[in-house]
């Protein structure tokens, strides 16, 4: 592959939160390329197929530790010349700086990651680096040269960075706040990652198992498969789709055309689409929400809610239940319930249910998966729109999802 004008910082870390904050950090004060690897053989790989101009090195690492990989980084030919930053929980004291220079480090950073310790370190290094560029191919024979200025800028900048510390007390606290907001996201995206393996996991499996051994099965067996794989393609597709939105409103991109809306039409609709789930598990979907319920709200935003509700509903109702649609018209709201008589919530996780930084994972009563995703989604839309939403459950007798928006 061909190096591009951007410098190209690589971050290792086998903690995918570190990995998503370091490379937004960066992302937002460098106009540069951040590759990431989740261990010391993959950034191995990385470097040998892609030219990197900085490495943030893990220490603590399963299999190989951040040592071990800035030594074969720095014992070959091709690779020798990259300066390696370490990365580390524990206090950097005299041996630990030792170990970590005899590896090839230059530099150490420790967790939690300082914003402003970060960013005055990369400034520093790639601005040495762009002076670099600009020298001829004489540097390969200068590696030595190259390390002892690269030491030297290291215990200017700490004694920089312990000056501006000193004045910069009442922004930490501020960015600490921020820190912590960061933290949940980094979570929440975690999660989503995670769950996304399963459906796409098992559309690999059937889909490897039908082209490897076809000759061997009959048609419903065939049938079965495909349905299993259809399954787990739509599960996907779902959950990227809530992701998607879910991640343009955090940004404002996502548009809100409030408007006068029959929301009747909108539950007519939800109701034919998820209509083959419901006939699935023999489940009776009741709707006694009047034609005239008219409320102003975003007709997108609106039938998204609707369509997770009632999907949640369809998923937790065991085989042959029922669910209800109904409404009440108040003064300045309109006040509507989604109510199943399925498996219920427990108490303990009623509370957890809206919330990006706590996860309730539980399956369908046909065995769906589910992150919780779709509720989150519903109470964005739902506020965003001056609404409110609720939930009141009896473990193992069923749900009632109640979410209110303005009339006229």
């Amino acid at each position: 592959m061909e190096k591009t004008d951007k410098h190209t910082i690589l971050i290792v870390d086998d903690n995918p939160n570190n990995l998503f904050s370091l490379h937004e950090l960066i992302a937002e004060n460098f106009p540069v390329e951040v590759i990431e690897a989740a261990s010391g053989f993959e950034a191995l790989r990385i470097i040998s197929e892609h030219p990197v101009d900085l490495c943030l090195m893990d220490v603590q690492m399963p299999e190989l530790d951040g040592f071990e990989t800035a030594k074969l980084v720095r014992s070959r030919p091709k690779t020798a010349h990259i300066p390696v930053i370490f990365i580390t929980a524990f206090d950097p004291n005299k041996n630990l700086m030792e170990k970590g220079l005899n590896a090839g480090g230059l530099d150490y950073l420790t967790k939690p990651i300082d914003d402003v310790q970060i960013v005055h370190t990369l400034n520093m290094y790639l601005r040495f680096l762009d002076r670099e560029r600009n020298i001829n191919s004489e540097l390969e024979e200068k590696v030595q040269l190259r390390t002892a200025e690269f030491q030297n800028i290291n215990r200017k900048l700490k004694l920089e960075i312990e000056e501006r510390r000193r004045t910069e007390i009442a922004l930490q606290e501020s960015e600490n706040n921020l820190k912590e907001a960061n933290a949940a996201k980094d979570k929440f995206f975690s999660i989503i990652a995670h769950d996304l393996r399963n459906p796409f996991n098992a559309v690999i499996g059937f889909s490897n198992l039908l082209r490897e051994n076809i000759s061997e099965f009959n048609l419903d067996e065939i049938s079965e498969y495909i349905g299993y794989i259809n399954d787990s393609a739509i599960n996907a597709y779902t959950l990227l789709g809530n992701l998607l939105d879910w991640a343009r409103s955090q940004t404002n991109s996502i548009q809100f055309n409030p408007e006068d809306i029959n929301i009747s039409d909108i539950i007519n609709s939800t109701l034919v689409i998820l209509s083959g789930e419901a006939t699935k598990k023999n489940i009776t979907i009741s709707n006694s929400v009047p034609a005239q319920a008219v409320v102003l709200a975003d007709s997108n935003m609106i039938s998204a809610v609707l369509r997770n509700l009632v999907s949640n509903a369809i998923k937790f109702t065991r085989p042959g239940g029922c669910i209800s649609l109904s409404s009440n018209a108040g003064e300045k709201f309109y006040e509507f319930t989604i109510e199943d008589n399925g498996v219920g919530i427990q108490k303990k996780d009623v509370e957890k249910l809206f919330r990006i930084d706590t996860k309730v994972y539980s399956k369908g009563t046909a065995d769906e998966s589910g992150t919780g995703l779709g509720l989150i989604l519903c109470k964005e839309f739902i506020e965003k729109n001056s609404g409110s939403i609720r939930v009141e459950s009896e473990y193992g007798k069923g749900s009632r999802f109640i979410f209110t928006l303005p009339v006229i």
